[in-house]
């Protein structure tokens, strides 16, 4: 759900009405008025009005958690704040503009709007696919937190023992690339990519997975021969790609996170994992958050350190350095693979 893009504000939007010239129509949200698709992710149901091919679908439901619809969202929105040139944020409610692709309001964890206006020409406007980018990515981290859950920056597997890994660390620290090595050579199964969610009411840290699909750089798809067959070039980074995740017509089984790794770069040839315990380890969490600053905008300060002060008690936090290649990784994770086996 990750967009790691820095958005910009439009300069002008035109309005969008449906019969408006085509200069002016929305491109790519729009749905027929009358088709609904139902999906399941981060642990909730919802309907869109739009096709959302990351998502499982799932069967028509009377009362989906979330609806998402294509349409209207002011320029301003009332009774926000203007955070900065690109985001306004009020009590139970966001919205962020982002240059060139659309407008989304997140209401009340219930409701996302999305307002595609065009400026320039048809042929200019963004693709559905990139659309869907800021959906999946960071309007779906906002509602998360309007909804007082914790959405995490994470790549998670599931280990032959069942107990579910996962890996983090800044961006380019190889999360996505240790958990896709771990599914094709060691046959884990890939639980999510990118984010996702944990509930601090529930009595143990399960992890709802996100959009199925997994971000990897070029050379990592070739060095791993992975088919590239449908790839999506990813909006900001030329050599980055976004894949189905394998099985992704399904929702992964729901498991308890019991294992975070957070992943360093290591400056010898040998690798090294270390558990943390207490504070560090609750820091580690608060590090793990998915744009925490939107976190603090919907949760109290407080209220996020005790959610995660909960799932440091729950689950095995660990720092783990490695030599930065993807040659014989069978002895780079090896600390990894042991405490995996024995469960």
């Amino acid at each position: 759900m990750s967009d790691d893009r820095t958005p910009s504000p439009a300069a002008t939007a035109l309005d969008m009405s449906s019969t408006g010239s085509p200069k002016d129509q929305r491109q790519g949200t729009q749905g027929h008025p009358r088709e609904r698709f139902f999906y399941s992710t981060y642990g909730f149901s919802l309907v869109s009005h739009i096709p959302l091919p990351e998502l499982v679908a799932i069967a028509p439901c009377d009362h989906p958690d979330i609806e998402i619809i294509a349409g209207h969202v002011d320029d301003t929105l009332a009774g926000g704040r203007q955070v900065n040139r690109w985001l306004q944020m009020a009590d139970d409610q966001c919205q962020m503009w982002i240059e060139g692709i659309a407008n989304y309001r997140v209401e009340q964890g219930q409701r996302i709007v999305i307002d595609r206006r065009v400026n320039e020409s048809i042929a200019s406007a963004a693709s559905p696919a990139d659309i869907r980018v800021y959906l999946l990515g960071s309007a779906l981290g906002v509602l998360a937190y309007q909804r007082g859950w914790l959405p995490l920056h994470i790549n998670a597997v599931q280990a032959p023992s069942g107990e579910l890994w996962a890996f983090t660390g800044p961006s380019g620290a190889g999360k996505s690339t240790l958990g896709v090595w771990l599914n094709t050579r060691r046959g884990w199964p890939q639980v999510t990519d990118d984010v996702a969610v944990v509930k601090p009411e529930d009595s143990q840290p399960f992890l709802y997975a996100g959009p199925r699909k997994i971000k990897l750089w070029k050379e990592t798809l070739e060095a791993l021969q992975i088919d590239m067959s449908g790839a999506q070039r990813d909006l900001s980074r030329v050599d980055k790609f976004h894949i189905p995740v394998p099985g992704s017509s399904e929702v992964p089984p729901l498991a308890p996170l019991k294992h975070l790794v957070v992943l360093e770069r290591g400056d010898g040839s040998r690798s090294r994992l270390t558990e943390v315990f207490g504070d560090e380890a609750v820091i580690l969490l608060l590090d793990t958050l998915y744009r925490s600053e939107f976190g603090r905008e919907f949760m109290a300060p407080e209220q996020i350190v005790q959610a995660c002060e909960k799932l440091a008690m729950t689950m095995h936090v660990y720092c783990f350095c490695r030599p930065w290649s993807l040659e014989d990784m069978d002895n780079h994770l090896a600390p990894i693979l042991k405490k995996a086996e024995l469960g």
